[in-house]
Formats: structure tokens, C-alpha cells, sequence
């Protein structure tokens, strides 16, 4: 009801700044419930509950995925929605986020494999080698970086369908 009361100019300017809320939230509960469900299969499938999976990049699903297309899906949807149109920000948004799943199934795949080597190789040093190498400065190199192809997939699916909901949901709180 607010906005009935608003100048054009104002509307304008209040419904964007609503809309970037939305959208904001919108994304940050994909990546939230895609890391909930990187906890809840990494502790089925260790058969231990670690809540440090919370906090862990790689596995399934992907969050990077499940937030970059439900930026996609939610921006897409409300703009269509609005303006009968799709704008040069939803463009950005999808070749910034195929940019970034890309990455993940590549370089940061990639870097997961070497980490997984130079730890081997790392265990066969003397502590004084560690040192030298800078190596092991805070325990291990990180393995869990990048994803395979399905977990971004999953984490891809998982990011569309929180961004339909979303879109659903804030078209019934609009009206």
C-alpha cells in the first residue's frame, strides 16, 4: 500500500530497492540450503555428523551453482514480471554465473586433484622440508575445492527450483 501513495518517481525507485532485497535473499537461502544438504550427505555418507561440511567449498551440491541460477531464475522471473523485459542485468548474470560454474568444474576441479597429490608427496617430506616449501603452514592443502559435472548439475536444479519458489513467494506477499 505504500507504494500507491508514492510518486511514479518514488515507486520506481522503492520497488527496485524492494526487488534487490528479494533477489538478495532469494539467492542467499539457495546457497544456504545447499550447504544444509552438503551436511546432511556428507554425514550419511561418513556415517558421522560434521558440521564443518557447512563451511567447505566443493562437494554436492554445489552452492556456487545453486546460487548463481537462482540469481538467474529470480532476476529473470521478476524482470519479465515488472517490465515485460529482460535487461542487460540479466545477461551480466547469466554469463557471470556460467563463468563461475565453468570454474568450478575446471580450474578449481583441477587444483582439488593437485592438492590430493602434493599431500601425498607432502607426507614423505621432513618437517624441515615442510618449512622450507612453505608447505603445511596451516595442516594440509585444501582437497575439497572444485565439483564434478552432477554436483553442479544438482546444486543447478536446486538453485531453479529456490528461485521459482522465491519468485512464487514474493508475488503472494506483493499482493
Amino acid at each position: 500500500m505504500i507504494f500507491l501513495e508514492s510518486s511514479p518517481r518514488e515507486l520506481t525507485k522503492e520497488l527496485m530497492t524492494t526487488r534487490a532485497v528479494q533477489i538478495i535473499i532469494t539467492c542467499l537461502i539457495a546457497m544456504l540450503v545447499a550447504q544444509i544438504l552438503k551436511v546432511i550427505i556428507f554425514s550419511i555418507r561418513h556415517k558421522k555428523f560434521e558440521i564443518r561440511y557447512f563451511f567447505t567449498t566443493g562437494g554436492l551440491p554445489s552452492s556456487h551453482s545453486s546460487l548463481c541460477v537462482c540469481l538467474c531464475v529470480i532476476l529473470g522471473m521478476l524482470q519479465f514480471h515488472d517490465e515485460n523485459q529482460l535487461s542487460w542485468a540479466f545477461a551480466v548474470a547469466c554469463v557471470v554465473s556460467s563463468v563461475i560454474m565453468y570454474d568450478a568444474m575446471g580450474v578449481r576441479l583441477e587444483a582439488s586433484k593437485h592438492a590430493k597429490i602434493l599431500n601425498r608427496f607432502a607426507d614423505q617430506l621432513t618437517e624441515e622440508e615442510k618449512q622450507e616449501y612453505g608447505y603445511g603452514k596451516k595442516g594440509k592443502l585444501k582437497e575439497m575445492l572444485g565439483h564434478r559435472g552432477v554436483e553442479v548439475l544438482v546444486g543447478g536444479i536446486l538453485g531453479a527450483g529456490v528461485g521459482f519458489m522465491g519468485f512464487g513467494i514474493i508475488l503472494m506477499i506483493s499482493n
